[in-house]
């Protein structure tokens, strides 16, 4: 064996905090309590049952579950026998959970209640190589074993294979804002370094901190707040679904110290009723991402919750986390992404791999650790995708004079209308300073005449008159008259993923 693997974690864990509560599980009025050693049980039972029934080192297991325990001790259970875990957005329908199960060329498949019906649905389909199912619910259906029955069949001693570090140990899709989702392969190394990078940057704390997981575990921002968790031997505290009141009732009853939030969650906790009500002395890491957060959102959850605000940047490539906002620049640099996280190396580069000047836009290009090995059967993309070592991403940022890097947008959002390439997140900036504007994106759409023209899709504050021609003013005021946008589009909201990202395609 070389290095220290998933697997590895779970045994150290194990034995130096045999009592210790690695995981509490919160669904409606059950608190199910799960110690480091119990914990350690239940990964090795699964891992025995998928090694039972075929599944070996470099098998692909696809997992289709809500945020039960049993969806982390699954992921686990599969790595430490050197199988890769592909998490299933559980939102997704038919085809899309079809395209993941085809292009995974996933052998086992393990789903829950709220995914049987789409399960049994797709089960069948050409393409799909699923040998055998497990199924966590109360009674399995005919294709299908109980999870539960299966787990309590077998020793929960720990299989004999143990992967190398630098062995691909999960298969995570990007979100796919952009297209088809990729999976991307990733190692034990990926995963344990970017727990490394996040913990000493963010401060986490051995054995004492208590962090709350309340986005979804088939997103890879979930999973890593829950391995930096466990790489500290601390607790962390697991919600099936984000309800706003449900989550400050939480943190002021288990006196949580952490969490991590998407803008469009920190918004919904600020407006709880009673807000003012709860105790959240204990509450210090407030971590956020995935989105931007404007000035104001970020004002207000400091003041609000009187804790240290990280606002962190990266991309599922990436293990997740790349650059990191801290503390103490949240409100002098609060339009930045920060600057690189610990052990990640960041250059900007133009569409020839050169290195730009500051305050120049290009891509960002990263390299160390937690780089990703290769998107799953897509050798000439992956090719294309590394130079130099460094991984070059489609964000497009810019960097000033001090190192901060200030997100500009994706190369594939870059609209080119009548020659010009017009970056939409400048337009967006203008616009996010109308009083009268509540949330705005920009993209650009098929034209005759001009190749694409650009289109705004703008809510409205509430209660708040506004005309095109107002936006389009607007916009023509403050930054050159070809970036004005010649079609704007109202909205009662805008179109997200899980994450809380705008799903451009669906605007376009």
């Amino acid at each position: 064996m070389d290095g220290l693997t998933v697997g590895d974690l779970v045994e150290t864990n194990a034995r130096k905090y045999p009592d210790d509560e690695c995981l509490v599980s919160l669904t409606g009025d059950t608190r199910e309590t799960i110690t480091f050693l119990e914990f350690e049980d239940r990964v090795n039972r699964i891992a025995r049952v998928l090694a039972d029934r075929g599944v070996s080192t470099g098998d692909r297991v696809a997992v289709y579950m809500q945020n039960h325990p049993e969806t982390i001790a699954t992921y686990y259970g599969a790595m430490t026998l050197g199988a890769l875990p592909v998490p299933i957005n559980h939102r997704f329908k038919d085809d899309e959970v079809s395209y993941v199960l085809e292009d995974s060329e996933a052998t086992f498949c393990v789903f829950d209640e709220d995914a049987a019906e789409i399960i049994a649905t797709v089960a069948n389909r050409d393409g799909t190589a699923i040998e055998d199912y497990l199924y966590l619910g109360e009674e399995a259906p005919a294709f299908a074993e109980s999870y539960h029955a299966a787990c309590e069949g077998v020793s929960a001693d720990r299989v004999e294979v143990v992967p190398d570090r630098l062995d691909p140990a999960a298969l995570m899709y990007t979100s796919g804002t952009t297209g088809k989702p990729k999976g991307c392969v990733l190692t034990h190394d990926n995963i344990i370094q970017n727990s490394v990078n996040t913990v000493y940057s963010c401060n986490f704390r051995e054995n004492e901190d208590r962090f709350l997981v309340v986005t979804p575990l088939f997103h890879i921002a979930a999973v890593a707040l829950f391995t930096n968790t466990f790489y500290c031997g601390s607790t962390t505290y697991l919600l099936n679904d984000f309800v706003p009141k449900r989550v400050m009732e939480v943190i002021d009853s288990e006196s949580i110290t952490g969490s991590f939030f998407v803008p469009m969650m920190s918004r919904a906790l600020l407006d709880v009723d009673g807000f003012d009500d709860y105790d959240l002395s204990s509450f210090e890491h407030y971590m956020t991402g995935a989105a931007p957060s404007e000035r104001e959102l970020k004002e207000a959850i400091i003041e609000s919750f009187d804790a240290n605000l990280y606002e962190v940047f990266g991309q599922t490539e990436m293990s997740p986390v790349t650059c990191l906002l801290s503390p103490e620049d949240a409100l002098t640099k609060p339009d930045s992404i920060g600057k690189s996280i610990i052990n990640v190396s960041v250059k900007v580069v133009d569409d020839d791999g050169q290195e730009v000047e500051p305050g120049e836009i290009g891509r960002i290009a990263y390299k160390g650790p937690t780089a990703f090995s290769e998107y799953l059967g897509m050798p000439e993309k992956t090719d294309e995708v590394f130079d130099e070592g460094y991984f070059v991403s489609s964000d497009l940022v810019r960097q000033d004079e001090e190192g901060y890097l200030y997100f500009v947008g994706r190369h594939d959002d870059m609209i080119v209308s009548g020659g010009e390439n017009i970056h939409p997140a400048e337009i967006e900036e203008v616009l996010h300073e109308h009083e009268a504007i509540s949330e705005v994106a920009v993209v650009g759409v098929p034209d005759e005449e001009w190749t694409e023209r650009v289109r705004a899709a703008v809510v409205p504050q509430e209660d708040e008159s506004l005309t095109a021609e107002a936006v389009t003013e607007y916009v023509g005021e403050r930054i050159a008259d070809y970036k004005k946008p010649r079609e704007v589009v109202f909205y009662d909201e805008l179109p997200r993923n899980p994450t809380g990202k705008i799903v451009k395609g669906q605007l376009q």
